[in-house]
């Protein structure tokens, strides 16, 4: 009997952690540094390509609100509710210290894509896809308006996003 039952749940508890592992991130959102309390946005609303990407003080406004584009497993592309663009590294180069950039989105382009690891329940660590680089803020005093870069993973809550729905109307 115990044999009977250890197979029939054995399936039903790897359906249920398949799933769990395998939900993806629907809607708009904004998304907050742990650290710093600041939401990812494009600086001054500007909808001009090249545009740094800053942190701000939490509003709901549409152009601190992302729409979460899933591409596959935990990669996401994001746009920006206000400008309809996206961001990536400045002049496409992926490396440490490059600051990130508001750019038209372009479909299946790597630069542009983000993978949301999750480091516990609605905390998340967001690499760039294809690289070891992290999205993580210039300043640690969260600073308003302040550049986000990439960074390779120091460990910090610097670099570890909370996500949270936004449906903004302004």
């Amino acid at each position: 009997m115990k044999r009977l039952c250890r197979f029939l749940l054995l399936p039903i508890l790897v359906m249920i952690c398949s799933n769990v592992a395998a939900q993806t991130i629907h809607g708009t959102y904004a998304i907050k540094n742990v650290q710093t309390g600041m939401l990812l946005r494009i600086k001054d609303a500007n909808n001009k390509n090249g545009t740094p990407l800053v942190a701000y003080t939490p509003t709901n406004w549409k152009c601190m609100t992302w729409d979460f584009k899933h591409i596959d497993s935990n990669t996401y592309q994001l746009k920006n509710l206000f400008t309809g663009k996206t961001f990536q590294p400045k002049a496409g180069e992926s490396a440490a210290g490059i600051v990130l950039e508001e750019q038209p989105l372009v479909n299946a382009q790597a630069s542009q894509q983000y993978d949301f690891i999750l480091v516990q329940k609605n905390v998340y660590l967001i690499k760039q896809k294809g690289t070891d680089l992290f999205v993580t803020p210039v300043d640690k005093n969260g600073t308003e308006n302040t550049g986000i870069t990439l960074a390779k993973n120091d460990g910090s809550k610097m670099q570890q996003w909370t996500i949270y729905e936004q449906q903004p109307t302004m």
